[in-house]
């Protein structure tokens, strides 16, 4: 399965945390949702930078499992 995360070109190596906007896509979630579930409001971990909200795409891909196996387990 191909990952839906961009791949990192770059060799700094803080680009592999991604903007909100950047994360709200790669979620497929507008970034008002995309604050709604980060902590201290939901439970999606952030990485703040000065005043800047970053998101690990470690993180996202976390948070999108555990969404995934609590939907499987309502029915």
């Amino acid at each position: 399965m191909l990952s839906p995360f961009p791949p990192v070109e770059s060799n700094d190596p803080f680009r592999v945390l991604l903007t909100p906007r950047e994360a709200a896509d790669v979620l497929g979630i507008s970034e008002r949702k995309l604050r709604d579930v980060t902590v201290p409001h939901g439970n999606l971990p952030r990485v703040m930078v000065g005043r800047c909200v970053r998101y690990r795409p470690a993180a996202l891909e976390a948070w999108a499992a555990g969404r995934e196996e609590a939907a499987a387990g309502d029915d």
